[in-house]
């Protein structure tokens, strides 16, 4: 069986969309090749769009339903799959996390996975209840974290609420030594981490964390919420969290100051 043949068009609307452009494809008894003339791409994309693997951008489904005469299906298809919720998110967030040059990050009750410790990530999968995916999912972060030590690994800009490095999950040492990992990971001039301060008060970012991800002119983000969260690709609510996320700067403390309070917070937990 085909990768292709797995797609369950009733699994989210990404897989509709990939499901519906091999539908509408061998409806018309066109090869791959030939469709990938139409829209200007390779043989290859086209497979890798019907497989899934790959997404189509809004000129290339211009040019679809122009030629099929489809009323814009595709176009309005492949708008309510970037906006709408995606159960398979996850996946997705992955290979756009590996290709982007730029990654943003405002947390405020933890440190976000790229930058956690082994020993950090498992204490929080313990505080979760998450007993049977301990040793997994703190692995499967780890590996995450390997574009980090890329030769041209992405910029990393991170803000946290001071309660994040006043929140030891579990053991006191863990804390100590996750704060001694966020200090040596600013050492590489790519890489920030802010803190705001306790006495900023309320701030945009309370409405919960996202991340901001740039892969050459594109920007999409993910929200976070309880059981899980929603990756958007739209680009009107990625601007919005962008400018949420310059807000939230411009209260935090400078490089230097927020440095300084992780050392300082370091240093009551030895």
């Amino acid at each position: 069986m085909s990768v292709r043949e797995t797609i369950d068009p009733n699994s989210s609307l990404w897989a509709w969309l990939a499901f519906d452009l091999w539908f509408h494809r061998t409806q018309r008894g066109l090869s791959l090749a030939q469709t990938a003339l139409i829209v200007k791409v390779t043989r290859g994309t086209v497979s890798n769009w019907e497989a899934g693997r790959f997404r189509p951008n809004d000129d290339h489904m211009v040019l679809l339903d122009e030629a099929w005469n489809t009323g814009g299906h595709f176009q309005r298809l492949l708008y309510y799959a970037r906006t709408g919720h995606d159960p398979d998110w996850f996946k997705q967030y992955i290979q756009y996390e590996r290709a982007a040059g730029i990654i943003r990050m405002y947390h405020g009750k933890t440190v976000p996975s790229l930058a956690q410790t082994a020993a950090y990530a498992q204490a929080l999968l313990r505080v979760a209840g998450r007993l049977t995916e301990v040793e997994s999912e703190s692995q499967a972060r780890m590996k995450r974290q390997e574009i980090l030590d890329r030769p041209e690994p992405p910029y990393l800009w991170i803000l946290l609420d001071q309660e994040v490095i006043e929140s030891p999950p579990g053991d006191r040492g863990v804390m100590r030594d996750q704060l001694a990992h966020l200090l040596k990971l600013v050492e590489s001039p790519r890489n920030m981490v802010r803190i705001v301060s306790r006495s900023v008060g309320w701030h945009p970012g309370h409405d919960g964390s996202f991340q901001l991800l740039k892969i050459n002119f594109r920007e999409l983000a993910y929200a976070g919420a309880q059981i899980g969260g929603r990756l958007i690709e739209a680009g009107d609510e990625a601007a919005t969290l962008a400018i949420r996320f310059e807000q939230i700067g411009a209260l935090a403390l400078s490089r230097d100051a927020s440095l300084e309070l992780i050392d300082r917070t370091m240093r009551t937990y030895e």
